[in-house]
């Protein structure tokens, strides 16, 4: 018997032979000619075989652990950059409805029905822009420079100002109440309005046309409710009608957008609206049992 075998046989601790006797538990001895001596030094090595698979420890090299921990910073620092960069808020008020927002530099927006605006969350006082789809009126407070973007590359840049927007698709239209804003576009040169002025572009004309602004007020009339058009496509008053009560219109026997429209109505009744948009223009209309939606006709 080998030394190695007199250690576990003859250990003082019942502990060391209990862990032989584990160990040799799941061993499996094969039917063999070999002698006793020649057995036992195959049942040695079973034992010491089975001890090194427990005991082996993979070993990491330094240089995988340095470059594990420099991707990952490198994730985490890209991950907060985007996030500070792109990361943005939006508001949006739903048909029938108007919206108040305050912007972080006490900046206010009113929202006009079915409009929305977005801004970035982060770094807002360094770079104050924001995104508008919609009508919005803006009482902007004096500091950075405030830009508002609308579709077609449709600008407007102020420092602190009162004004108003309208940009739903290619109409656009900005009112100055206080201060002056400055209106760019892509095919015009940059135009300066002061209190009072403002300018319009449609789909059927692309050049600036100058529009009036009730220099007395300081807001413009739909935030109370009221909405004036002077000589508007037919099928503008209807869409704004849908847009403030929230309801479809279908019309039969005419063409909205070939008619113009001189006239007002109010937020506050859908009947009364109708009256006074359809009356004047010849039409008669049909309201559903749940005032959901609309039909005009001629």
């Amino acid at each position: 018997m080998s030394k190695k075998e007199r250690e576990i046989l003859n250990g003082n601790s019942d502990s060391d032979f209990e862990r032989f006797l584990e160990s040799t538990s799941k061993l499996k001895v094969p039917s063999s000619n070999l002698g006793k001596e020649a057995v036992w030094d195959k049942l040695m090595q079973s034992i010491e075989q089975e001890s090194t698979k427990k005991t082996k420890v993979a070993s990491i090299s330094p240089l995988i652990v340095r470059l594990s921990v420099a991707a990952t910073l490198t994730a985490i620092f890209t991950i907060a950059t985007l996030s500070y960069k792109y990361s943005t808020l939006e508001f949006v008020s739903q048909k029938g409805s108007t919206a108040n927002i305050v912007l972080p530099d006490s900046s206010a927006i009113i929202l006009n029905a079915d409009s929305r605006i977005e801004y970035r969350r982060f770094g807002w006082l360094s770079d104050r822009e924001i995104k508008l789809n919609g009508e919005a009126y803006f009482s902007v407070k004096h500091g950075n420079r405030f830009s508002v973007l609308t579709e077609f590359n449709r600008n407007i840049i102020v420092t602190g100002t009162k004004f108003n927007v309208f940009a739903r698709g290619a109409q656009f239209e900005v009112k100055c109440f206080e201060g002056s804003v400055r209106v760019e576009t892509p095919k015009t040169k940059s135009i300066t309005l002061s209190k009072g002025k403002g300018i319009n572009l449609s789909v059927k004309c692309e050049s600036p046309q100058p529009i009036e602004v009730d220099s007395t007020s300081t807001t413009p009339k739909w935030i109370a409710g009221d909405y004036y058009f002077n000589n508007s496509p037919l099928s503008e008053v209807l869409d704004e009608l849908s847009r403030q009560f929230n309801v479809s219109i279908n019309f039969q026997g005419f063409k909205p957008e070939a008619r113009n429209y001189t006239g007002f109505f109010k937020r506050k009744n859908l009947t009364q609206a109708l009256d006074l948009v359809c009356i004047p223009m010849g039409l008669t209309y049909q309201i559903s049992s749940d005032s959901t939606s609309i039909k005009i006709k001629k």
